[in-house]
Order: structure tokens, then sequence, then C-alpha cells
């Protein structure tokens, strides 16, 4: 066989047609029927965003696995147990430590979830509405998740927290009043409340809503690099042209109204765990408040900051 002939042959046997190409397939926590559909937001976003990128990067198939709870899903990102797992957490610089994973520099949320609204104990409802500085607040208890970023962060601004790994049990701990206070994010309060008023007769704080910063990333395996660059180009490309903050606004909108942010008192926190963070993350932080009702708007929410004391 000459040399033109080798080469011809060795171009043919190199070839793979498009329809025999590796499938580019993306993991997602999938909680099929979950009562308050937590993850449909994350999933919503991942899709957008590959559906943004289909023109440079081409098809994709995404694939659901099961929501574990935290210490198995992080065991599943950094052993790559899935093909292009992602994962949404809050920042935490300890978790890029060890090089094994690594997050896509664009906060999916919004910010929105470090407005912290309260179920409440019933019996101290109205204790708590009197409540006019964080040194009163720090004499109740807050119970949150194991391996949560909040724990760290309430501790660190000295309050008493609670830590246990069965999240329905966190309901029924704050009503029963062995806990005082459950905190979540103002885009999730009203599915959680919907689901389990009636289960667990919750009630929740309409005085005050703790602030801090808690951008929550998209996370996957360091050796995925393609993945980390068509998702986080999808990202922009939708933060751009507004179909993020349209998907923002149909997930979580109805949840921040009923929140009422701004007829609250704001209690501001630090987040230790942001200190080796840069803060170019903050130019897609949307505003939670820029759709209230005209009544609504002088009241900036920023102005009803409290003493932190």
């Amino acid at each position: 066989m000459n040399k033109y002939l080798l080469f011809v042959f060795f171009i043919f046997c190199s070839w793979i047609p498009p329809s025999t190409q590796a499938e580019f397939v993306v993991s997602y926590r999938d909680a099929a029927g979950a009562p308050t559909k937590y993850f449909d937001y994350y999933t919503a976003v991942l899709k957008l965003a590959l559906e943004k990128t289909l023109p440079d990067y081409g098809d994709y198939r995404m694939q659901g696995i099961a929501a574990f709870d935290t210490e198995r899903t992080l065991y599943a990102l950094a052993s790559d147990q899935y093909a292009n797992l992602i994962v949404e957490r809050s920042y935490d610089g300890v978790l890029t430590e060890s090089k094994r994973l690594t997050y896509i520099d664009f906060p999916v949320e919004g910010g929105i979830v470090g407005y912290r609204v309260c179920f409440i104990n019933p019996a101290i409802k109205q204790q708590i509405k009197k409540i006019q500085t964080l040194a009163e607040l720090r004499r109740y208890n807050i119970v949150q998740g194991i391996g949560w970023a909040d724990t760290a962060i309430l501790r660190h601004n000295g309050f008493k927290v609670l830590e246990i790994n069965n999240y329905g049990s966190m309901f029924k701990m704050t009503t029963a009043g062995r806990a005082d206070l459950f905190c979540r994010g103002a885009n999730e309060i009203l599915a959680e409340y919907e689901e389990f008023k009636d289960l667990y007769k919750l009630e929740f704080d309409e005085s005050f809503v703790l602030y801090y910063p808690l951008p929550r990333f998209f996370y996957l395996h360091s050796k995925n690099k393609i993945a980390k660059k068509r998702i986080e180009a999808g990202l922009k490309l939708a933060y751009q042209d507004g179909s993020l903050k349209k998907l923002w606004h149909k997930y979580y909108q109805a949840s921040i109204d009923f929140s009422k942010l701004n007829q609250r008192k704001i209690f501001r926190l630090e987040n230790p765990l942001l200190q080796d963070l840069s803060r170019d993350y903050e130019q897609y932080l949307f505003d939670p408040v820029e759709k209230a009702t005209p009544s609504l708007q002088h009241q900036n929410l920023r102005k009803n900051t409290v003493t932190t004391k």
C-alpha cells in the first residue's frame, strides 16, 4: 500500500460519523414527586444554559439522578460518579480545596436565597415582633440542616444553631417549640408553607428578615472542563438576553411577594465563608423588591436595616 492510500485509510478509520459521536450528557439531581419541587428551578436554569449554547456545542441529554443528602451528594461529585454531574451549592471555599471540585462563577439564584424568612414557634411569635436588635434575636435558637452553609454563618454571628439531617423534621420541631426559628430563603418560603402548614400547623414570622450574602453556584468535578465552559457561557447569554430573569420571576416572584420583604426589619449578617471569593458575581444579582407594588417602592429595603449589635 503506497503512502497516499495509507493516509486515506488512516483518515477513514479515524473519522466518526456525527450519529456515532459520544453523547454529551449532563447529570442533575432529580427529586421527581418531591412536594415543594425544590430542584425545579435549578433544572430549568441548567436546561436554559444548555439550550443557549446549542449553536456552539451541539445537542445534549440531561440525566436525572436521585437527590441525595449533602454528604452523599458531595461524594458523588468528588468521585465523578455520574457524567457531568451539576449540583447547586452555597459557596464555601473548603469545597474546592482538594482541587477535585470546581464551580461556575455565576450566582444561579441571583442572590435571593440570602434573604431569610423564618418559620416560627407559635408560642414566641408576639415576642419576636417586638425585637429591635440582633442581641435580642440571638436569645432564640435556629434549626438548620447538617452541612448547610447557613449553620456556619449563623454561628459566626453569635446564634445558637440546632443541626439535624431530616428536612421534614425541621418544620415539626419548630411548630412543637423544640426550635424557635427555621429560616428559609424568600424564594422557598411560600411553597414550603403551602405544603406543610396543615400537616404541622406552621406559622411564620412577619416582622424581620435576616440577610447575608449567600451566592449559590453550580459545582462540578474539575475534570469536566467542557461542561463548565458550556454552562457558564449559557448562563451569561441567558442573563444578557433577559431569559434567565424571566425564568427567575416565573419560579420565585410569587414567594417573594408573599414574603413582603419591604415591610420587614432587616438584620444584616456577615458570611465568613466568602472571605476568599471575588465579588465579580455581584454584577449578576437580581433586586428582590424591584417588582414591589407602587405603594411599597419608596420603602427602600436597604433603609430598613436595624442595629446589628
